[in-house]
């Protein structure tokens, strides 16, 4: 499994390496992971990163980007656009790197706080849900690209101290989203 996006993959959050998202759904679907997640990444940068450097061929791709497209840019139109047009790029980046290869795109949960951190303070739970149906809307013009979504999310006990990550309860909880959409799809 390969996965790329932004902090939440890169492990940002979790109390250990192992208990990271991307790592906990290697190992939830008896993976290796190769993880090229970056910490503070926008899905321009990620897709910068797959055009500078190939995926590698993997039956798995994992991607979660976009939240700090939406924290920075806010409500500007021209974000949105741009996060599109960057899946577009990471997505098409993964079907040349593995036609027949699974891809799971992680849907953003919402957060409690979007005032901290500035000037990535820009944000709001309602920009997550349009940023997810951009994610819904580009990842269906792509064969065999899955979005997994928490259910179960929480975010008042599986958010780090900062707001902003993951902690490993809320890591624990997309790597079962990510497990049980791949082990749906590979049915």
């Amino acid at each position: 499994m390969v996965s790329y996006g932004h902090s939440w993959i890169d492990g940002d959050g979790a109390s250990m390496p192992a208990l990271c998202l991307a790592a906990r759904a290697a190992a939830g679907l008896g993976l290796e992971l190769d993880n090229r997640g970056v910490g503070g990444s926008s899905s321009t940068g990620t897709a910068a990163l797959v055009r500078a450097s190939a995926p590698p061929t993997a039956a798995l791709y994992l991607l979660m980007t976009g939240l700090n497209d939406l924290r920075l840019g806010g409500e500007s139109p021209s974000s949105l656009e741009n996060y599109a047009g960057a899946l577009r790029t990471i997505l098409a980046a993964f079907r040349r790197a593995g036609p027949g290869a699974l891809v799971i795109a992680v849907a953003q949960p919402p957060l409690l706080d979007f005032s901290l951190h500035a000037p990535h303070n820009r944000g709001s739970n309602n920009l997550v849900k349009v940023y997810n149906d951009q994610l819904r809307r580009v990842a269906g013009g792509f064969p065999g690209v899955v979005v997994a979504e928490a259910d179960d999310w929480d975010a008042g006990t599986m958010l780090a101290e900062d707001t902003v990550h993951a902690n490993d309860a809320g890591h624990e909880c997309l790597a079962r989203a990510v497990v049980a959409a791949a082990t749906a799809a590979w049915q």
